[in-house]
């Protein structure tokens, strides 16, 4: 049985030769994703589950919030708790909502993806202009067909107006169907139908129903390697470059495409398709549109010599368009036209989403904007 014991030898060596690699290579930044596990992180707020019990995939638009629930989200550069109010939104109660609200839709940019409430860009919007921002930003791959959802299903909340976070650099893929079908079919989410209308959302046959992302073999199982083991930056990178994320140019080059310029026509129709159809529901309220450039998007702006050809674009000629509409009134704020001069510190360093610091910046530019247009009624 000899075999047997050097079998395993051999296995604990690997394995340990694995985790040695991946943390060096994590602590050189030359994997794709290079997160600390949470089990090295220092917390205060140990006393509260992970955010993965708190995400949920059971509504009709997919990915959202367990309700009445406090959550810890941490990586090596942030440490927070998330809360959710009675209908699972990042934001306090819905219970006596004042009809000078705004309805904010978007992703984990709106819903505040690694910083705690009062840094957030929706309370800081809220602060700036004196009105109740209802935050229904979602992370978890939350594109433009969930977001008319889920307007569709609280659309009757009191409101005068809406702003709406569109990041091209998933919201062009996150309800692509033949984006997802190529990396997983079991989430239960809505894509555009390939068939027909494409708001009518197509969901997977054998997708699941999850009242949080641990629970199932297979959901802790990936829970427990990422909070546990470096080599999961070596996993989730691998997974990027399945899903078409990044490509690889050479072997120790990468590029990651911006979608400010690079969608198909395909997915630049859908996506213009459900936020036409969000400004049909807003039919007699006003809408902002709000760009948000990803850091690669910066980067390929400030490369391309061509940088402003994205403006060309029929999804950035198509919201335009919108500002022509007689029954309300449509502005588009591009924050691609107000980087500061070291864009660098509008993200975290560990991760994608605003610090801060990017934040701050966003609702300032924001509520200036807002202001200086006149958009809403603004209280004084």
């Amino acid at each position: 049985m000899s075999w047997i014991k050097d079998f395993f030898i051999v296995l604990i060596v690997s394995f340990l030769c694995l985790e040695g690699l991946s943390f060096s290579a994590t602590k050189l930044n030359l994997f794709l994703v290079n997160e600390t596990p949470s089990l090295y992180v220092s917390s205060v707020g140990t006393k509260y589950q992970n955010i993965a019990y708190g995400r949920t995939e059971r509504e009709k638009w997919g990915a959202w919030h367990a309700s009445n629930g406090v959550f810890r989200q941490s990586k090596s550069c942030f440490d927070i708790t998330m809360s959710f109010n009675e209908i699972g939104a990042r934001d306090e109660s819905f219970s006596d909502v004042p009809p000078s609200s705004l309805f904010l839709l978007g992703d984990s940019f709106a819903e505040g993806f690694g910083v705690s409430r009062k840094d957030m860009s929706e309370f800081l919007i809220q602060e700036n202009l004196g009105l109740s921002v209802l935050n229904f930003g979602a992370a978890g791959s939350f594109g433009p067909l969930q977001q008319l959802l889920i307007y569709n299903e609280y659309d009757d909340l009191p409101h005068q107006g809406v702003i709406i976070y569109l990041l091209p650099g998933n919201d062009f893929t996150d309800n692509d169907l033949e984006v997802w079908q190529a990396i997983d079919q079991t989430r239960y989410r809505p894509y555009f139908s390939p068939e027909g209308d494409p708001l009518v959302p197509f969901y997977f046959p054998n997708a699941i129903l999850r009242d949080n992302f641990v629970s199932g073999a297979s959901g802790a199982l990936k829970q427990f390697i990422k909070g546990n083991f470096w080599f999961s930056n070596a996993l989730r990178s691998a997974l990027m470059l399945m899903r078409g994320e990044t490509q690889i140019i050479t072997d120790n080059t990468y590029v990651t495409p911006s979608f400010y310029y690079d969608a198909t026509e395909l997915q630049q129709t859908n996506l213009t398709l459900a936020y036409e159809a969000v400004l049909d529901l807003a039919f007699d309220k006003n809408v902002l549109f709000v760009i948000i450039p990803a850091a690669n998007d910066i980067k390929r702006y400030n490369e391309d010599p061509l940088s402003d050809i994205y403006k060309d674009s029929s999804w950035y000629q198509t919201l335009f368009s919108f500002k022509d509409r007689e029954s309300q009134r449509v502005e588009i704020l591009d924050l691609m036209d107000y980087l500061p001069t070291q864009p660098q510190n509008l993200f975290f360093e560990c991760d994608g989403h605003w610090s801060p610091n990017g934040n701050r910046w966003a609702a300032n530019i924001i509520s200036r904007f807002v202001r200086d247009e006149n958009l809403f009624m603004i209280s004084e």
